[in-house]
């Protein structure tokens, strides 16, 4: 029996390995071959854990890459029961609760997650009994973080239980204090979160603060890696190579815009639903996109088989000046990686991560695509990249060579010195025949943020608006001119505003838009020339002020784009608070 396992599994690592060398490979040959393989596999138990996680992703990988439609049939075919390839495993070893596949996402495993309180909430709501508390993790840790905040969810009688019991277990209490609408005690806990008298903001305040181990069971689960689809724009059969970086950025950008569409609040909350699914599987979350606005949704379909979903932001959470995007990737019906941009005028500020199951696909056709979005349709001029996405305390960006990838797209550190050390890598790259960056001159190059312009003409340097000293400017405006009160400050900005402006019936505006007035006016006001500004850009002004909480903070975008006194104003107020 041993010698047939081990047979068996030195089988499977070479159908594995033959498999991912032609994955990227698409002619009638490669295909048929893919399909023998995909068979073979079928017919096989995998006992090793990294071999499952890999056979996993390469079913991912062709079902989104597939070159006809019997090679998609089959990986789709093998994903929908790769559920009862877990079971095998559990089976044939000793991993029986599949310990060694946590957090792989896949079909049949588990997630070991600190959700915040927003996603943990969305997440109960869809799943029940799936997620429960990690109670394991704190009996490791020696404390119990509950003991101190369920004394402010509990009705006053309650509170004699809390201050008297010394061997209160609070597990059990949650479980005495389930009502028929909690599954468990993570449902219980929710539910005294949510009938508390404690505001929103501190609900979620004193709930990520107990940094709350969660256990996601996958089984059967639609939110998993294996079953997760959402709605694209057809199927694309790859019949030819896969399509590699553009010799020429800019000529790429600068060709005709595809459609951006902004679809209805019903459609909207399916693609924000199915974004936090996406991205909590993977135990990620981004701001931008758990407070996903399902009101402000685009998709864009720039071709083979790729759809890029915009995101805007909950008026609640929009920031003062720059505005936050998110961004799911989708192709073949398949999320394959989420972006965020924040944009301030001209300038787009991208970050983007195409998952690691699909980056040997089309990644940086994808990623042009995302460029050409936002250049066409939010009017970026600039494109500019922090230095953690390429390397700077960020292992994952330096081992896939991530400056490179940038650089070649035409990409430039802003830091001088770094950008000539830069040009004399590039160099020995070029003149050296194999050579290849070592990770401590990555770490070197990486220290730097890195831009692309638009322009050609404007790539000698960039000077960045730094919103940190506009936050600097504001709070000397408030010392010097409200004694600190910045309450004060705030309502007496708005009076002047809208006075300066001739904001009328601003008590018909809606509450967003009063709010994104309130946050955006202690700005404004500290523009030292704004009495000055003649009646055409104070009437541009005022329309992008009501924009701020408006449906769309993309509309805030364009026309704060058209704005160049703006723009100027607040780059003076920058400079002189640096």
């Amino acid at each position: 029996m041993a010698d047939k396992r081990t047979k068996e599994s030195k089988s499977v690592s070479v159908s594995l390995a033959a498999l991912d060398a032609i994955k990227t490979l698409f002619t009638k040959g490669t295909d048929k071959q893919k399909l023998e393989l995909l068979k073979r596999l079928r017919a096989s138990t995998i006992t090793d854990p990294e071999e499952i996680q890999h056979y996993h992703d390469l079913l991912c990988f062709l079902r989104v890459y597939a070159g006809n439609s019997t090679l998609l049939k089959e990986s789709e075919k093998q994903l929908k029961h790769f559920g009862a390839r877990v079971e095998l495993y559990q089976a044939a070893t000793r991993d029986r609760k599949a310990k060694k596949l946590v957090d792989s996402g896949i079909e049949g495993t588990t997630v070991e997650g600190l959700f915040s309180y927003e996603l943990t909430r969305f997440l109960c709501r869809r799943y029940g009994e799936a997620l429960t508390i990690d109670w394991k993790r704190y009996d490791k840790e020696g404390a119990d973080p509950l003991v101190t905040v369920l004394p402010q969810l509990v009705a006053w009688p309650e509170l004699d239980t809390f201050d008297n019991d010394k061997e209160l277990d609070t597990r059990k209490w949650l479980q005495s204090a389930q009502g028929k609408t909690s599954q468990n005690e993570l449902g219980a806990l929710l539910l005294l979160f949510e009938n508390s008298k404690l505001s929103r903001e501190m609900q979620r305040y004193l709930f990520d603060q107990l940094d709350l181990g969660i256990l996601w069971t996958l089984t059967n689960s639609p939110a998993s890696r294996t079953l997760k689809r959402v709605a694209g724009p057809g199927t694309h059969y790859q019949k030819e190579g896969l399509k590699g970086r553009s010799a020429d950025l800019r000529a790429e950008l600068d060709k005709a815009p595809t459609d951006l569409t902004l679809v209805s609040a019903k459609v909207g909350q399916q693609y924000v639903d199915d974004i936090k699914e996406a991205l909590g599987v993977r135990i990620r979350e981004l701001f931008s996109l758990t407070g996903a606005n399902p009101n402000e949704v685009y998709i864009n379909d720039p071709g083979r088989g790729l759809r890029i979903v915009i995101y805007g932001s909950n008026p609640g959470i929009r920031l003062p000046l720059e505005s936050n995007f998110g961004a799911m990737l989708i192709r073949n019906n398949i999320p394959i990686g989420y972006g965020v941009c924040a944009t301030l005028f001209d300038r787009a500020e991208i970050a983007i991560n195409v998952f690691p199951a699909f980056r040997s696909g089309e990644s940086a056709f994808i990623i042009e695509q995302f460029f050409r979005l936002f250049h066409h349709h939010f009017g970026a001029q600039t494109l500019f990249v922090r230095s953690y996405q390429i390397g700077d305390n960020n292992d994952e960006a330096l081992e896939s060579g991530s400056f490179w990838f940038y650089y070649k797209l035409g990409f430039r550190s802003v830091q001088p010195n770094v950008r000539l050390l830069a040009e004399k890598e590039y160099k020995r790259i070029i003149e050296g025949k194999g050579y290849r960056s070592p990770i401590r001159m990555l770490k070197r190059l990486a220290i730097s943020d890195m831009f692309f312009s638009i322009d050609p003409q404007q790539m000698s340097s960039y000077q960045e608006l730094l919103v940190s000293n506009l936050g600097k400017a504001v709070t000397r405006h408030i010392s010097e001119h409200y004694e600190g009160n910045r309450q004060r400050m705030i309502s007496e900005s708005v009076k002047i505003l809208a006075q300066l402006l001739a904001l009328r019936n601003i008590s018909r505006w809606s509450a967003d838009e009063k709010v994104g007035f309130e946050r955006i006016a202690p700005l404004i006001s500290s523009i030292p020339e704004l009495g000055n500004w003649s009646p055409a850009d104070k009437k541009l002004l005022a329309k992008i002020i009501r924009a701020k909480g408006g449906l769309s903070e993309r509309e805030f975008v364009l026309l704060c784009n058209r704005h160049e006194r703006l723009k100027s104003s607040l780059t003076k107020l920058a400079e002189a608070s640096a």
